[in-house]
């Protein structure tokens, strides 16, 4: 009887289902443990690269707003009908230096045409389309910051935009985060923008070191503890603006004869009406205390044999303006009180006798007679800075933009005489009544 032969027993391979079970379990508790960290240290990495990136975009802003003098849109959100407009923020910053359009919009990590977690804030909220619509809307040009009129706040745009002796408007907020889930506000009123510029920071616990939430327009449900999650850029675009005083002494127009004539009746051969005895004609304001006054002089003859020279007056001109007089009780936004004094002499009598007698004339100058000054915009739209009724101002300490352009007249016939171009933090530019001096 023959036996048979069986193979060897192997041991089994693989896993049973239920140790299968039991790895999954164990790599989802461990999962569950590690993946929400894993996730905020991805999110903490993109936060930090997203600080670096920042000052880059906004540096990229900055030299698009100077080099095209305009402002951007006061708008974070565009459709595709109007995300093309070259004035948004994002165009203006990718033109000049900052990266694409996409890359500037949107964060690391944020897929374009989604929620935007990278937004640009105003300092002056009435700088938004609303109330500049068809200004702001194209991108603001400069020139309504140096625009016509005193320099005032920004409440409209005819008067100027910055605060004379803090402009304050010329801020910007760039906000952002890498979280798509934590939403900024669609826009910062003026409390809200100066709490995020003056005292932005994160505390150890994740929250703003100083305030709540609500300081800041943000929803403390969804930034509980995610403080580090938001970047703050701010843009200060005060180091742009230059002080120019311009001290602009004001000057009578061209003399006419008639002004200095208080002899009538002159007969042929005798000193002519509007000339005065060499040598003894002055001038001096009768409502002013310590005013100066130039006579601008020419010499004349008369018909007589031989001819007698004479003084005419071609131009009075005051080269330093007084205090009002207070026994003058004249408004000082009316006039200056000039009179010019002096001797004159006739012939008269038979056979005719020189007779010498004085002689006074008066005239008045008007506040708002000045030298004009236009500012010189980019877009050939130039602007008169003194033709706003009667400011009685002839000095002004008033804010350009580096590399602003001032033409400057003399007063009698509007003749250009000069461009004033502001290179320096701080310049002055005087008229003396003849000429200008900078």
């Amino acid at each position: 009887m023959h036996s048979q032969n069986r193979p060897p027993t192997t041991p089994r391979s693989g896993f049973t289902l239920l140790e299968l079970i039991g790895v999954m379990a164990v790599i989802a508790i461990l999962a569950a443990a590690v993946l929400p960290g894993a996730i905020d240290l991805i999110r903490t990495q993109r936060a930090v690269k997203e600080g670096e990136v920042l000052p880059k975009i906004a540096e990229a802003l900055k030299r698009g707003m100077l080099r095209e003098q305009i402002f951007p849109v006061y708008e974070n959100d565009a459709d595709e009908s109007t995300e093309g407009n070259e004035a948004y923020w994002w165009n203006l910053a990718a033109r000049h230096g900052g990266g694409s359009a996409n890359e500037l919009r949107y964060p690391l990590g944020i897929r374009p045409g989604s929620t935007t977690t990278r937004k640009l804030y105003f300092a002056e909220t009435t700088w938004g389309r609303d109330n500049f619509d068809g200004l702001i809307g194209n991108g603001t040009p400069f020139n309504y910051i140096t625009d016509v009129g005193p320099a005032k706040s920004s409440e409209n745009a005819t008067d100027g935009w910055v605060f004379p002796n803090d402009p304050i408007e010329l801020r910007l907020l760039l906000i952002s985060t890498t979280n798509p889930d934590l939403l900024l506000p669609d826009t910062l009123n003026e409390g809200r923008f100066n709490n995020f510029w003056e005292d932005w920071a994160v505390d150890s616990d994740g929250n703003p070191a100083v305030g709540g939430w609500s300081r800041y327009g943000l929803n403390s449900t969804i930034w509980d503890g995610r403080a580090a999650e938001l970047n703050v850029q701010r843009i200060d675009l005060r180091d742009w603006l230059c002080t120019v005083v311009i001290e602009n002494r004001r000057a009578i127009r061209e003399a006419s004869g008639d002004e200095f004539d208080d002899v009538s009746a002159q007969t042929t051969g005798t000193q002519l009406d509007d000339s005065w005895d060499l040598g003894t004609v002055y001038a001096y304001t009768t409502n002013q205390t310590g005013s100066e006054i130039i006579l601008q002089l020419k010499e004349v003859s008369d018909n007589s044999d031989p001819p007698v020279i004479y003084t005419r007056i071609t131009n009075v001109v005051l080269t330093k303006r007084g205090r009002i007089a207070e026994e003058a009780l004249v408004p000082e936004d009316t006039v200056i009180t000039i009179e010019v004094r002096g001797n004159k002499t006739v012939q008269t009598g038979t056979p005719p006798a020189p007779t010498t007698s004085p002689a006074t004339a008066t005239i008045t100058l008007n506040y708002t007679d000045l030298a004009p000054i236009t500012l010189i915009a980019s877009n050939n739209a130039n602007y008169d800075l003194f033709d706003y009724g009667n400011d009685p101002a002839s000095i002004e300490n008033r804010y350009f933009l580096l590399n602003q352009e001032l033409l400057l007249k003399e007063p009698w016939n509007q003749n250009e005489v000069g461009i004033f171009s502001i290179t320096e933090p701080f310049s002055a530019i005087r008229f003396d009544g003849l000429q200008w001096h900078y």
